[in-house]
């Protein structure tokens, strides 16, 4: 606490902490953002040829009349709202056809749009690989004849969606940009361009989101090593000025080794421990309740999967923290020692050759030597076990994934893009 007090004393070091903090938020926001755009790459760019939506960006006028037969009023009523006439025409396998363009892309309108027209699309792409286009064209134009009434054509959708029901959205969703593909190619664009600018696009996205990242990295890295080492000239300072103070009992009671290891080596500990306080401390909680947010809501159905991994990582966690820490506590007792032993046998050097004490002293700065060394030495294997009990478990989590996603994947209740954003933000 005294720490942080040190840092917030000065206001220009709170407006630096400040600063930090926004940094890094910006940071974390552009790191949970990247996977996804990598889930994007997957499902949209190379899954559905760049192809994002149900709600085509053109698409011909006889092709639309074929799937509002299957449309309720309202949904025609949104569809016509945003599909205007083209002037452009056809040029694909079919004669030339009257093409209608969407007027607009705002996501919430393409969201309607999307719930509209993927069911009926998914019709007529059902149909297509079932041999049942020629049944459905009989349907719709018998509906225009007036001798299958809107209501028949509703109920066929109905049964159609019972059939699919158990797929779920994301069936419906695929056989409708398989319905799209095949516009497309009927009207003449290019697929080849249309996916190679999706993935360009989405790829100059992620660039600039990773650029920006490294940006705020940096700038946080400078300001975390300038607040701290301001704060510690002053805490070097002041122990300073307050040991000139002491008196001669007080300079007895600390001594003047113990007093140089806490005007040096602990300041520097405080420095580094305040670099990584604002640097990486202060990262992992926004870090991690971003991750959290992401885990939630990308519905996967695998949420067991993270608590269980952090009910493990924390008994890791715990387990190393509570043996390791006395020895934590130790070593600066004996850092301590070992100063103050070096201490005395360098001044006193003339009277230990004097007396021939040189083996003892030898001996006794051996002693506190090894003893330092033997607590530095268990806190370091202690603490080096961390890293790979923790990549082993987080390895194990993403097998979990992969095993369960891929059963997902198989019954058509999760995309592979999905699965890869899904690890990646339970790793972080």
């Amino acid at each position: 606490m005294s720490i942080i007090r040190h840092i917030f004393s000065s206001g220009k070091n709170f407006g630096v902490v400040i600063a930090i903090l926004a940094l890094l938020v910006v940071q974390a926001y552009c790191d949970l953002t990247l996977p996804a755009y990598t889930s994007d790459i997957v499902d949209v760019g190379i899954m559905q040829g760049g192809i994002k939506n149900a709600a085509p960006t053109d698409i011909r006028e006889s092709s639309m009349d074929g799937l509002e037969a299957f449309m309720t009023d309202a949904e025609i009523a949104t569809v016509r709202e945003y599909y205007k006439p083209s002037d452009k025409t056809s040029q694909g396998l079919t004669a030339k056809d009257a093409l209608l363009r969407r007027t607009t892309d705002d996501e919430d309108v393409i969201a309607k749009l999307d719930k509209a027209l993927a069911t009926p699309m998914m019709l007529q792409a059902l149909g297509a690989q079932e041999g049942q286009q020629l049944d459905l064209a009989k349907l719709t134009a018998g509906y225009r004849a007036g001798a299958v009434t809107k209501e028949q054509l509703l109920d066929v959708r109905k049964e159609a969606e019972k059939e699919v029901g158990a797929m779920g959205d994301m069936a419906v969703e695929q056989a409708a940009v398989v319905f799209v593909e095949a516009e497309y190619e009927a009207i003449g664009m290019d697929m080849g361009k249309i996916q190679t600018d999706y993935m360009t696009e989405t790829g100059i996205m992620m660039i600039l989101y990773t650029l920006v990242s490294i940006g705020a990295a940096i700038f946080v890295c400078l300001m975390a090593s300038y607040t701290a080492a301001d704060v510690s000239q002053n805490l070097r300072q002041r122990i300073y000025n307050k040991t000139l103070d002491f008196s001669g009992a007080e300079m007895d009671k600390f001594t003047a080794a113990s007093l140089i290891t806490r005007n040096t080596n602990d300041i520097q500990q405080i420095q580094l421990a305040m670099v990584m306080l604002l640097r990486l401390v202060l990262y992992a909680p926004i870090l991690g309740a971003g991750g959290v947010i992401k885990v939630v809501g990308t519905d996967t159905g695998m949420g067991w999967i993270v608590i269980v991994a952090v009910a493990f990582l924390l008994v890791v966690v715990l387990t190393l923290m509570k043996v390791t820490m006395p020895k934590f506590k130790m070593l600066q007792m004996l850092l301590d020692k070992l100063n103050l032993v070096g201490r005395e046998i360098l001044t006193g050097l003339p009277v230990i050759r004097a007396f021939g004490r040189e083996k003892y002293e030898e001996d006794r700065f051996d002693k506190a030597n090894r003893e330092l060394v033997g607590a530095q030495l268990f806190t370091s294997r202690s603490m080096s076990l961390m890293m790979p009990l923790m990549m082993f478990i987080m390895n194990l989590i993403t097998v979990s994934i992969v095993w369960f996603g891929a059963k997902g994947v198989d019954v058509g209740d999760l995309q592979v893009g999905d699965m890869m954003a899904f690890i990646t933000y339970t790793m972080q």
